[in-house]
């Protein structure tokens, strides 16, 4: 999504339309803003956007999906009290450690993971 953030941004640039800086939710505005009049900008800009958008929404629920796994399993809870951890950090370490008795200490954990 941030490549064709960054896509829409240096297509602009070249016809001398400057984004600046903008919100993730106001950004569609600003570039239909910025095409506005300019009908070859608004069909190329316009498939961009909507393919940001589609991307954004795919994101979105991939990510309630992961915050669903996490909050049903217990040791995800657990590691999430910890500052710093989320549920991506947590998912990641309950299936690369899966088994904790393979690790006689927990230093070894450490070594594991590098």
């Amino acid at each position: 999504m941030l490549d064709v953030e960054l896509s829409i941004r240096g297509i602009l640039r070249g016809y001398g339309l400057k984004v600046g800086e903008v919100s993730r939710g106001r950004f569609e505005a600003r570039i239909r803003e910025l095409t506005a009049g300019h009908a070859i900008l608004e069909a190329v800009i316009g498939a961009m956007l909507a393919a940001r958008m589609a991307l954004w929404n795919e994101f979105t629920w991939l990510h309630r999906e992961m915050l669903k796994i996490a909050r049903a399993d217990m040791v995800c809870r657990r590691l999430m009290t910890t500052p710093g951890v989320g549920a991506l950090v947590a998912l990641t370490y309950r299936s690369a450690v899966d088994d904790p008795s393979r690790f006689g200490k927990s230093a070894a954990t450490g070594a594991y993971f590098g």
